[in-house]
């Protein structure tokens, strides 16, 4: 986390409004032996929604996901301790960096044929784009 700070400090990214998304095993690792970087209760407002975690490290607001790629076998701790070929791969930008927009299209009205009731359907359209590549970065780790 210092050197994708570092990087993007060479890279001119704002410090405000940055973040992290690190799979379970990479969060782990941060709440390991009663780490001060993490070591909040989860209630009031650290508590964990929908996959951040609660405080930030190096000023990067930290979410959780499964959904991340994975090189080899993945960064497994109980499986893989120690390979030289599985790696996990952590995501970090800037909010500015990349944009999502959603619109809905259109919307109709009509009777439900089973129930006393209206129905009322819409079209929802949605795109997402990298605004400045310059304010992503990836880094694989290994925990051996």
């Amino acid at each position: 986390l210092n050197r994708i700070s570092r990087k993007m400090d060479q890279a001119n990214v704002e410090t405000e409004n940055r973040w992290v998304v690190v799979d379970p095993v990479f969060a782990e690792l941060l709440m390991d032996e009663d780490s001060k970087l993490i070591n909040r209760d989860y209630g009031g407002e650290g508590e964990v929604r929908n996959g951040r975690l609660p405080g930030t490290v190096r000023g990067f607001r930290i979410y959780k996901s499964n959904n991340l790629p994975s090189l080899g076998n993945g960064p497994d701790i109980t499986a893989s301790a120690g390979s030289e070929t599985d790696f996990g791969v952590i995501v970090a930008g800037h909010d500015s960096a990349v944009a999502t927009a959603e619109q809905i299209a259109k919307t109709e009205k009509f009777r439900s044929p089973d129930h006393f009731a209206d129905v009322v359907r819409g079209m929802q359209l949605y795109g997402r784009k990298v605004l400045r590549p310059e304010g992503l970065f990836t880094a694989i780790y290994n925990v051996a």
